[in-house]
């Protein structure tokens, strides 16, 4: 676990460096840029907030009679730069809700590292990827007569995602995205959680 926390407290410290970097650059892009442009300008920096719902391929057990779902909601704030027009990288802080396992619950939450590109598609919309990984948390709070194992655990996996942004005023966007992480689960090993978000951001 130590190994783990060493690993994503450098994680961290790398984003926080690579998205501090361009800001002041960012400052002077932004004056530049276009207004009504939805693609991204070289320096300038981002932050987004998003909420979703997520879906976890996480077992329901081997005994009849326990029911699973996927209701809960996720949410996420994202902050990033993109170091020239079509390239950047974010860090985000992500929960993903929780769904009904096996007579109880399972969560997730977690820190992603991501590599960001994006491709405009004209003045106001643009096509967004992403790919990195995700230090996530997981608890799960099962029956025990389902066979489901309890516990917490945690971990990296891979991560990876693409959404739709759409260019509102100054700044202001509005995104529509699909994202997976891999995360690991108490007794299942890695199970991806899929999350389906809508969220609203804005450059500067």
């Amino acid at each position: 676990m130590s190994r783990q926390l060493r690993a994503l407290s450098g994680a961290i410290a790398v984003a926080a460096a690579a998205l501090a970097i361009p800001c002041g650059a960012g400052a002077q892009s932004s004056l530049a840029a276009g207004v009504g442009n939805a693609s991204a300008t070289a320096g300038r920096s981002f932050i987004d907030i998003a909420v979703g719902k997520p879906r976890y391929a996480t077992s329901c057990g081997d005994v009849a009679g326990f029911t699973c779902s996927n209701n809960g909601t996720s949410y996420s704030i994202t902050a990033g730069n993109m170091f020239t027009q079509n390239v950047g990288a974010s860090l985000a802080y992500l929960d993903l809700g929780n769904a009904d396992r096996a007579g109880g619950s399972v969560r997730a939450r977690g820190l992603n590292l991501s590599a960001v590109g994006r491709v405009p598609l004209g003045d106001s919309f643009a096509v967004e990827g992403k790919i990195g990984t995700t230090y996530g948390v997981t608890h799960v709070q099962a029956n025990p007569l389902s066979g489901v194992t309890n516990g917490r655990d945690s971990g990296f996996g891979l991560a990876y995602g693409v959404a739709l942004d759409v260019n509102f005023a100054r700044g202001l966007r509005g995104s529509v995205g699909l994202d997976q992480h891999a995360m690991h689960f108490a007794g299942q090993g890695t199970s991806t959680v899929r999350n389906v978000t809508v969220g609203l951001g804005y450059q500067f």
